[in-house]
């Protein structure tokens, strides 16, 4: 198995339970990991059989821009997209946002098969 990471991607979307918040974009960081047994990525150059993390990274930017109010709905919907998508074995996904003042930040982490 070989895993893929894309770390502290930024984001700019609408999300938040209250509607006040969501009346302007906020950053947040969303970091995917995705398992698959795509041989021969890693012991080749022989890229085609691989997960084009540059296509999923603009397929996630693009997901993003649908408002939404919770980061677990956010991180449901990538994971979704990325399991039909690029069809991994698995998906972890986290999106961290900074909502308060005081906290560095909060963060949903799914996975799913």
């Amino acid at each position: 198995m070989n895993t893929l990471t894309i770390h502290d991607l930024e984001l700019w979307t609408h999300i938040g339970v209250p509607e006040e918040e969501r009346k302007t974009e906020q950053r947040i960081l969303v970091t995917i990991e995705l398992l698959s047994d795509l041989s021969p990525v890693g012991k080749t150059d022989d890229v085609t059989q691989g997960i084009d993390y540059e296509q999923l990274v603009h397929d996630v930017r693009v997901l993003a821009k649908i408002e939404r109010k919770t980061i677990e709905r956010l991180a449901e919907d990538i994971a979704a997209m990325i399991l039909k998508s690029y069809k991994p074995e698995s998906v972890k996904v986290s999106v961290l946002k900074q909502p308060l003042p005081g906290v560095r930040g909060v963060k949903a982490t799914i996975t799913r098969p």
